[in-house]
């Protein structure tokens, strides 16, 4: 227990833990979940009435010592335009202005779905749902459809048509993330709705997404493959030595441990991977250097080419 803890008296807690609560905007309820009190233990607390104060300074203690790591903790970078994020979000635009179904697709942690949520905070007419496993079904997207635009309607069929009325003339885009899970007969639903609703729907995926509606030539796929007004593959030998230095370069890092992040990049650790490496090594070492970056690496089990 550090010397705050020690000293640390029933009011200092009491007033310590309401600015926490006015500076958060916190609820009571979620503050109380925080300290693992109840809610009533709480108040009484903050009125300077519970029977135990000194059980429940120190977890006040605690939460305030985590709040103050979190403050120093590194960051990950903000987002950065980058070559691949450029694709995606002029995907996402062409569906947009157009109304036609696009597809990008490729490796897995380059950037896509930090495009995905970029286009999302600047669109207000934007519907972007992320697709889960849970969610691949028709059922599932139509939950997930019908919460972000407001539909009441409980009855399966009747949700499409809602969906579609909300949609027709709306100006709005559908943006799809972890497309590859969606089920054959999913994205065949998802052509309807872009059909009866005129709206455009952009996939963002894996291969997979791409593979699934490109199908094996069969007739059965023609009208979902035919709708494909764009497809955009994207690997991670698209992300530039140019994307590394403006990802990174606001952090003053030299060329060599720049050029180590960017070799990871190329890997199939991606640009995922180069940003946990840095994130890890400021961490640990605060300082980004070849032997530093090095270590975290191999504690990783990140190996890069010579």
């Amino acid at each position: 227990m550090s010397d705050i803890q020690l000293t640390m008296t029933e009011q200092d807690a009491i007033d310590a833990l309401r600015k926490y609560i006015l500076d958060t905007g916190k609820t009571q309820t979620a503050v109380a979940k925080e300290l693992n009190i109840s809610c009533g233990a709480l108040s009484s607390f903050l009125k300077g009435t519970y029977k135990a104060p000194h059980t429940v300074i120190p977890k006040v203690q605690e939460l305030l010592s985590l709040r103050e790591k979190k403050k120093v903790a590194p960051r990950k970078p903000d987002y950065v335009e980058t070559g691949i994020s450029r694709t995606v979000l002029n995907a996402i635009k062409y569906s947009h202005i157009q109304g036609q179904v696009s597809v990008v697709y490729g490796d897995a942690g380059i950037g896509k779905t930090m495009a995905f949520r970029r286009y999302l905070e600047e669109n207000s007419l934007a519907v972007g749902i992320t697709i889960s496993p849970t969610y691949s079904s028709i059922t599932g997207v139509n939950e997930l459809l019908a919460e972000q635009i407001g539909v009441r309607e409980r009855v399966a069929r009747r949700i499409t048509k809602e969906i579609v009325t909300k949609l027709r003339g709306s100006g709005r885009v559908i943006i799809i993330d972890e497309a590859q899970h969606l089920t054959t007969r999913t994205l065949n639903h998802l052509r309807c709705i872009s059909d009866e609703s005129g709206i455009g729907i952009c996939l963002i995926g894996n291969l997979e997404v791409y593979t699934r509606m490109k199908g094996s030539g069969k007739a059965d796929f023609a009208q979902l493959f035919s709708r494909i007004g764009m497809a955009k593959p994207i690997m991670t030998i698209d992300i530039t030595r140019d994307d590394v230095n403006r990802i990174f370069g606001q952090y003053e890092i030299d060329e060599e441990p720049l050029d180590m992040l960017y070799r990871i990049c190329q890997t199939n650790y991606g640009l995922r991977g180069a940003v946990n490496v840095f994130v890890n090594t400021a961490a640990v070492f605060e300082q980004i250097t070849v032997a530093n970056v090095t270590k975290v690496m191999r504690d990783m089990n990140i190996g890069i080419s010579a």
